[in-house]
């Protein structure tokens, strides 16, 4: 936890507020873990091959999300080596309740992965709802912001995770169209998961 409010911090504090278009860097010195990072593909765009974040530096890998940007960024060791076009839930704002069809903001972490999904390519599990999660939940329940559902209130939620996506034209023209999560290309989450492990830190932000 006090590793988790260290990022959270210094994540706040770094200047991450520019967006950042998309490049694979040739020269990049792999981590021993997760594996080393392939032969790259044609650029997708430029990108500033000096953007590092210090606090970062012995942080095998760390995903930033921005929903402002529409990227997911994958820095190895505190560098921005990946970056990523990212679509997310088809209601903006940050998620709330079940069902509120929008994408979590906060510091999350890995918690399971799956090579094979019966609708998408990979999938990455986070560890939605945190505390700060939950708090949010009741707050909003307390404020009357929270459907009921039968005799009761809704859910705060879950399994909220990085996946890819069964109509790549919807993420290609930058449709949000999923339930919460975070989808990529196919080949994007499938080149993602190989880079990062159960325990990976994933900070989404607004």
């Amino acid at each position: 936890m006090r590793l988790r409010f260290i990022i959270l911090s210094a994540l706040l504090l770094s200047a991450l507020a520019g967006c950042t278009t998309t490049r694979r860097f040739p020269n990049l010195e792999a981590p021993p873990e997760p594996p080393p990072l392939p032969s790259p593909v044609a650029p997708k765009a430029r990108i500033d091959s000096d953007t590092f974040l210090p606090w970062a530096s012995e942080e095998p890998s760390l995903i930033v999300v921005d929903k402002t940007c529409r990227t997911l960024n994958l820095y190895h060791y505190g560098r921005l080596s990946r970056t990523y076009p990212a679509v997310f839930g088809r209601k903006p704002g940050r998620k709330v309740y079940e069902g509120d069809q929008r994408t979590p903001t906060g510091l999350y972490m890995i918690i399971g992965k799956r090579n094979h999904h019966q609708r998408w390519a990979r999938f990455m599990l986070l560890d939605y709802p945190t505390e700060q999660d939950v708090r949010l939940y009741w707050q909003n329940v307390s404020a009357g912001i929270v459907p009921r559902r039968g005799d009761g209130y809704r859910g705060v939620g879950g399994a909220i995770g990085i996946h890819g996506t069964d109509d790549e034209v919807l993420n290609r023209i930058g449709v949000d169209w999923t339930m919460g999560c975070v989808s990529l290309l196919n080949a994007d989450v499938k080149e993602l998961s190989a880079f990062v492990s159960v325990g990976t830190l994933v900070y989404i932000k607004d």
